[in-house]
């Protein structure tokens, strides 16, 4: 019997739907991405009362001998991100499971998170260093290690020791952006 090991996940989009829907359905298929695929993607509906204001895609699949590597993290994580890169989303997260380990990642879009004073840059960056978080900064992402709340982009607890210490094993030279 084969260890099967999967990734599913969220994507919270702010108001462009018809963009996403647009790439995943004409354009991703060009890009040959190997761990993503037009298909895993959930189309979702602007009909009362399936979503509210923001629309939520879901997406996951499953693979054999997935990241088990550092050199495969971040392939995966480059692939992703060009995704996210043509697509309207406010706030990310993705579950990654297999036979020794589980990670949960986050992405927030830095455009989406306004900085004024007591607006949501600000609350999430207080929130995130108050609870230790693990998050890493790029140009256009935050993304970290740990799982969001996706109303509102903050990290519902902090990330568990172990899993910190099991993800530096897997992944001893890991930096981001990757």
């Amino acid at each position: 019997m084969y260890q099967w090991n999967y990734f599913y996940g969220a994507i919270m989009l702010d108001s462009d739907y018809n963009g996403f829907l647009d790439f995943v359905q004409n354009k991703m298929e060009d890009k040959n991405y190997y761990y993503f695929h037009p298909a895993i993607f959930s189309q979702a509906i602007q009909e009362f009362p399936y979503y509210y204001d923001n629309i939520l895609i879901s997406f996951g699949r499953t693979a054999k001998w997935f990241l088990e590597t550092e050199n495969q993290l971040n392939e995966f994580i480059q692939e992703f991100e060009n995704i996210l890169h043509h697509i309207d989303f406010q706030y990310v997260q993705i579950k990654v499971g297999g036979v020794y380990s589980d990670y949960s990642f986050f992405w927030l879009n830095k455009k989406k998170i306004v900085n004024t004073t007591g607006g949501s840059f600000e609350t999430t960056m207080e929130y995130v260093i108050e609870n230790k978080i693990r998050f890493f900064e790029s140009e256009h992402f935050y993304f970290g290690l740990g799982e969001i709340n996706l109303s509102t982009g903050w990290c519902d607890k902090s990330y568990d020791e172990d899993d910190l210490k099991s993800f530096d094993l897997q992944y001893p030279g890991f930096k981001y952006p990757v």
